[in-house]
This record gives C-alpha cells, structure tokens and sequence, in this order.
C-alpha cells in the first residue's frame, strides 16, 4: 500500500536539494575549467549515490512500491538527460562558448530543468486529475516519441533559429566578445548590451523546455505520485554537469541507447493506455503487469542490453573527436 508523503517531506527533500545545488556550484566544481574524465567520472559516481540514497529514503519512508517506482523513473529520465546534454553541446558550439564557462552555464542549464520539470509536474497532475482522458494521450505521445527516435532520427538542432534567441536579438544589441559569465556588458558607447553567455542560457532555457515536454510524460506512465516524479526527475538532472563532460569521451557507449530508450517509451506509452482503458472500460489486465519490479527488471534489462551491444558493435566513428558535436 502506497503511504502519502507529507508537506514534511517535501521540505525535507527540497531544502536537501537546494543544499546539493549549492554544493554543486561552490564547492565540487568551483573552478572555472574543463572537468577531467577522471573527475567526471567520480562526480557522476556521486550523484548516483545521492540519487540512490534518496530512494533509500523513500523505500523506508513511503513503500516498497513507490521505491521501485523511483528507481524505475530515476533510471529512465537519467537516461533522457542523455538527449538532453548532447543539445547542450551543439548550443555551445554554435556559440563558441569558451571551455572555462561551460560549467556555469551547465549550472544554469540545469537549474532550468529543475524549474521547467516543476512547472510540467504541477500542470501534468492538474490536468491527469481533471481529465482522465488525457493519459491516452499521454500514452499516444510516448508511443509516437519511441517511433521517432528510433526511425526518424534526432531532428537538426540550429540554435540560430531558435525563435526566443532571434527575437531577443531584434530588442537587444548583443556583443560579439564574452565577457566571463556576465550577462550584459557596456559599449564604447555607454549603451548597455548583452553578451553571448545570455543567448546561451535563453536557448539552454528553451531547451529546458522542450525536453521537460517529452520527459514529464514518460514519468507519468511509470507513477501518477507526484513526490516520486518529482524526486526522481530532480535526482535525474542533479548531476548532469559531469555527465556532460564524461560523455564527451565515452559517446560510443551511447551508440544503440537511442534504440532502447524508443523501445522503453513505447512500452511505457502502451503500458499507460492499457491501465487507462482497463480502467475506463472495466476489464482486468493480468496481475502481473501493475508489478513495479517488472517495469524496473526489463527498462534495466533493455538499457543494459543496449549498452552492451554498443561495445560489442561500436560506431565507427568512436575514434572521430567531432562525433560528438555531430550527434
């Protein structure tokens, strides 16, 4: 039986993330360089073990249901921040962020998603509870999602186009020269300007959201209960900065993940029309299918799958130092 979590926890949890937030920031990556492979990996090591010890915490503070659903989520949503970072990078390319800032602008990234997931979960739940209706459509999307990505490929990402970052040009002189992490700076003229750092964090900000848009509903297949979402979404970005940097040097692992993250979204997305439509026309599904360790035992199962087969297959072009900024 699912226990409610209580205003208690919620302030526990956030305050304990505004803390690792500030951690982040000051203390872990407080020089303003590259992250080694060697940090990196030990960073991504850590948040891990955070994001394993606050399912520890549900597992003892909620159910053994909601744990394993956290686990599952966490799991899944780590594995779109994938997609998520890969656009970070053609933003910082097209941009020509310098490497010394790219962990501050990693930071404001991730604060976006923080806030974007948030906003989604509130309206998400707002909307599933008002209609119920909409978890077909959910589902639909998610189904759709998983096509897309696993026959239409990654769509081009041209920051240049980016609507927000072309209209905030037209109302805004913007410099050519960064100026380290300020946002404006001062002409020759005495005008006020800003620089290329700002453009960066509006498109990282709107990817934020575009992202949150595929992400909030994947969860949502997975657990209706909002604490679980949003632990699991908030462990999932936490940690994103040295993610980012590791992934620069071990993209090859990531070859087949694309295919197994559609397969798992699909089935997330039939998942959730089934459950709905069991619901609304009153019939049973098998007992087995609303086992939460059964979700959690094949998404682990296909990523691992993936990942593997990766390594067995590698990309030809693991050895091309561009690959990434081509993904």
């Amino acid at each position: 039986m699912a226990e409610n979590f209580t205003f208690t926890h919620w302030v526990i949890f956030n305050v304990i993330l505004a803390v690792l937030l500030v951690l982040d920031l000051k203390i872990l990556t407080r020089n303003s360089r590259e992250v080694s492979m060697r940090q990196a990996a030990w960073l991504t090591a850590f948040w891990w073990g955070v994001a394993t010890v606050c399912g520890i915490w549900i597992f003892s503070a909620g159910s053994t249901e909601q744990g394993v659903n956290y686990a599952t989520a966490f799991v899944v949503e780590k594995a779109l921040s994938v997609d998520n970072l890969f656009v970070f990078l053609v933003i910082f390319t097209y941009f020509g962020l310098p490497d010394g800032a790219r962990l501050r602008a990693l930071f404001y990234g991730i604060i976006g998603a923080l806030i974007a997931r948030a906003i989604f979960i509130a309206i998400g739940l707002s909307i599933i509870s008002a209609f119920s209706w909409a978890l077909f459509v959910l589902g639909a999307f998610l189904v759709y999602t998983g096509y897309k990505i696993a026959f239409l490929g990654d769509t081009e990402v041209d920051p240049g186009q980016n609507p927000v970052v072309r209209v905030f040009r037209k109302v805004m002189p913007v410099t050519d020269q960064y100026h380290g992490h300020d946002f404006f700076t001062r002409l020759p003229s005495g005008a006020k300007a800003a620089t290329p750092f700002l453009l960066v964090i509006i498109a990282l900000g709107t990817t934020d959201i575009i992202f949150a848009i595929d992400s909030i509903p994947t969860v949502f297949g997975i657990t209706k209960d909002p604490f679980v979402v949003w632990t699991s979404n908030a462990m999932a970005v936490l940690g994103l900065r040295p993610l980012f940097f590791l992934l620069s040097g071990l993209v090859q692992i990531f070859r087949f993940l694309q295919y197994g993250l559609a397969l798992v979204l699909v089935l997330i997305g039939i998942k959730m029309v089934l459950e709905e439509a069991a619901h609304t026309f009153e019939f049973h599904l098998p007992a087995v299918t609303e086992s939460p360790f059964l979700s959690l035992a094949v998404i682990s199962t296909i990523f691992t799958f993936a990942i593997v087969l990766s390594k067995v297959f590698p990309s030809s072009t693991e050895d091309d130092p561009h690959a990434v900024a081509s993904k």
